[in-house]
């Protein structure tokens, strides 16, 4: 039987103003909205989460994820 250490299992989330950690495309994880970060740049509000009702946006919630390509 093989484990998985918990690292491998649990995707790595980012918080509005985290340091982007290096380029690729990440993806916002309450509305899916996909974005071009370069490693050094800090991780932004989502434009397009902002664009909906402002009543409905929770600050804090904004999470952003690496979308890792399949080789």
């Amino acid at each position: 039987m093989k484990l998985f250490s918990r690292k491998q299992n649990q995707a790595d989330t980012y918080k509005v103003g985290a340091t982007v950690p290096e380029d690729g495309l990440y993806i916002c994880v309450p509305c899916g909205n996909k974005q071009y970060l370069k490693a050094g740049e800090r991780f932004g509000s989502c434009l397009k989460c902002l664009g909906k009702d402002w009543r409905l946006f929770r600050r804090g919630l904004e999470l952003w994820e690496k979308i890792h390509e399949k080789k």
